[in-house]
């Protein structure tokens, strides 16, 4: 039977591999000049690949976690380690290649698809999806491009494009894997989600998640840079909590990074507020009572002008930045001289250091998108339509998303790996 998948991300490559493991023809479209692209940057190259931890899912979440009850999280480790990709496990269940390179992901998975005789044809984009005599007509063009040159410095300078040709494939099987709208600089720019909603299917708006916040108050130039250790509350125009997380935060020119506000991106809308709270950052330790801490550094520090006072517990400019919300005035008044409002002043200040936010910095700088095609339409056990027979999609392109840490990578190895055909039939 001849299977055409499109995209080659985790996703399609999964899903090649286990059409072809079953006995199919399988053809991958995939619009990028080098597969798996996105997945040779993970875990800032170090290639997180799934995750041992509580799983954890956004969007339709019953939907993901039905996928891995259907194929579970050791179905999709010996899925990798089938295709040769040792795996070692580091803190909070995340899982790497045992060498810590993607690259070494990605041959395996590439090395695996040739070894089963999967054609993988590159720089091809399908724009038009039709259902006919029982199979699937795809149309798209084909981008045509030079010889590459090395340069002096060692890297390869691409071929320019010579041509774009129209191409037309047919299948009696399609298996959609085209990712989402995130990282367009790999390939992932949200065009194709019209292939499956011009054959029926609903797409929920795509929005950037695991990516940097921008506030609507400039933050300081010389805060920019600055790491902490902080608790993040995400609350809405009227400081109802929507969600929390723990971890680092990055403060950057217009806003916050790090991988505690990148997990909050999903919920942003303009108008929300971040709510930090910096005790750990100042004392080390996250259950610390923020205004004891401070009682002792006064009697301890009080004879401290308010611009030094923080000096061995915080940099300058988060020092400036907590006095300023405080309404503390940076003078050279001694801390000790403090009134009471004062001190309760900054110590909220510590524990609710606020930032209001206009948005999230866009599908540009996010890992992964929020929302998509409507994950219900399709059965979680077979990754098919319930809308087209014949159709199956995998991967990022469905309305689920997880945390950052192998979660995304793991729900698109497992719909990939899941997209096998109940009706193997004969090859070609």
């Amino acid at each position: 039977m001849r299977v055409i998948v499109i995209g080659c991300g985790a996703a399609g490559a999964a899903a090649a591999i286990a059409a072809a493991r079953a006995g199919h023809r399988v053809t991958v479209l995939d619009r990028n000049r080098k597969p798996l692209k996105k997945l040779g940057v993970t875990g800032n190259g170090r290639g997180n690949l799934l995750n041992r931890g509580q799983l954890r899912y956004y969007g339709q979440t019953g939907f993901a976690l039905s996928v891995l009850e259907h194929t579970s999280r050791q179905a999709v480790e010996a899925f990798l380690e089938s295709a040769g990709i040792s795996l070692t496990e580091e803190d909070e269940g995340r899982v790497y290649p045992a060498c810590y390179q993607a690259s070494a992901a990605v041959d395996a998975l590439l090395a695996q698809m040739d070894a089963l005789g999967v054609e993988r044809r590159q720089n091809v984009r399908v724009t038009a999806l039709r259902r006919e005599d029982g199979g699937f007509v795809l149309e798209g063009t084909e981008s045509v491009y030079g010889e590459e040159k090395s340069k002096k410095n060692g890297k390869i300078k691409k071929g320019e494009l010579l041509e774009e040709r129209p191409v037309c494939f047919h299948a009696e099987r399609v298996i959609a894997a085209f990712g989402g709208a995130a990282a367009p600089a790999h390939g992932t720019d949200g065009t194709a989600y019209g292939l499956l909603t011009a054959l029926g299917h609903t797409l929920h708006t795509p929005r950037p998640a695991l990516c940097p916040l921008t506030t609507s108050a400039p933050i300081p130039e010389k805060l920019a840079g600055q790491r902490v250790r902080a608790h993040l509350t995400l609350l809405d125009e009227n400081g109802n909590p929507l969600d929390q997380r723990r971890g680092e935060l990055l403060f950057t020119a217009d806003g916050v990074s790090g991988i505690a506000a990148m997990q909050l991106a999903r919920s942003v809308r303009p108008g929300h507020i971040l709510s930090v709270d910096l005790t750990e950052a100042l004392t080390g330790a996250p259950d610390a009572d923020a205004a004891q801490w401070l009682r002792l550094r006064l009697a301890q520090l009080g004879d401290r002008p308010a611009a030094r006072f923080f000096a061995g517990a915080a940099v300058p400019a988060l020092a400036e930045a907590l006095l300023r919300q405080a309404g503390l005035p940076m003078d050279g008044r001694p801390a000790a001289a403090w009134t009471s409002a004062e001190i309760q002043a900054l110590s909220r200040a510590i524990r609710n250091f606020r930032l209001p936010l206009s948005g999230v910095r866009g599908f540009d700088a996010a890992q992964v998108t929020a929302g998509g095609i409507d994950a219900a339409e399709f059965d979680p056990a077979t990754m098919e339509s319930r809308l087209v027979p014949g159709l199956y999609a995998a991967g990022e392109l469905l309305d689920v998303d997880g945390d950052c840490g192998g979660y995304n990578l793991l729900f698109a190895f497992a719909t990939g790996q899941g997209a096998l055909l109940l009706d193997p039939g004969p090859r070609p």
